[in-house]
């Protein structure tokens, strides 16, 4: 067996404990309501806009255009989402947020804003911006790397 650098190890290590933490894993609902974590990602990204198309959530989500397909219906039967035929293209659906829709993207929002707020005071203040630029720079390259890959 070789040794990987250390660099590698540390950013890997650390990417196991975020997963870890947030409960990816077992797909804990530390901030998602009563969804999974792809629901609470398409709730998300359906409340940004007034609606969305399932092709646009693919993409904003990075997975295929069927597993946003299969968590939309779960959204509709839960109440949370309707799908509307586009008036200029009727091929395509729009996906709008419901009340209830609404109602658990203000519990998401709410409870995620909480979550980050308590890690955020977990880091030592001298220290936060030098984290969040970290994160910042570290997600982009995990962007551009994904969009390499496709």
């Amino acid at each position: 067996m070789s040794t990987e650098p250390a660099n590698i190890s540390i950013i890997r290590n650390t990417i196991k404990v975020f997963i870890r933490s947030l409960g990816v894993l077992e797909g804990k609902k530390t901030f998602c309501y009563d969804c999974t974590y792809a629901q609470c990602h398409v709730i998300w990204e359906t409340a940004q806009e007034t609606k969305i198309s399932v092709n646009e959530l693919a993409t904003r989500l990075n997975i295929s255009k069927s597993a946003v397909s299969r968590t939309v219906d779960d959204l509709v039967n839960k109440g949370h989402l309707v799908r509307n035929p586009n008036p200029s293209d009727r091929r395509y659906v729009d996906i709008e947020l419901t009340e209830k829709g609404r109602q658990a993207y203000q519990e998401i929002e709410r409870n995620s804003r909480h979550y980050f707020e308590a890690i955020l005071e977990s880091i030592p203040k001298s220290k936060r911006d030098t984290t969040l630029e970290g994160i910042q720079i570290f997600s982009s390259a995990l962007y551009q790397v994904l969009k390499r890959l496709k």
